[in-house]
């Protein structure tokens, strides 16, 4: 299993029920949203990387959390 780690800011109060991320379109189970835990307005996402995006190379990932789509980022997936 490989986890893709994200931090960003407005995504603890959605929490893991209201935040979603997509990898190459497809989507990717999240284990936590929420508070990152040392920095002060910090926030984390852990998401696992589905195993049907491995050796697509550049891939689009995307966060919405409560409805809010964050601005896409590409990752290189081996």
């Amino acid at each position: 299993s490989t986890y893709l780690v994200l931090f960003g800011t407005g995504i603890a109060s959605g929490g893991t029920a209201l935040t979603s991320v997509t990898i190459n379109g497809v989507t990717a189970p999240m284990i936590y949203a929420g508070q990152q835990g040392t920095d002060t307005g910090l926030d984390q996402v852990d998401v696992l990387i589905p195993q049907t995006v491995a050796g697509k190379g550049n891939v689009n990932v995307q966060l919405v959390a409560e409805g809010i789509a964050a601005n896409p980022v590409q990752i290189t997936v081996q």
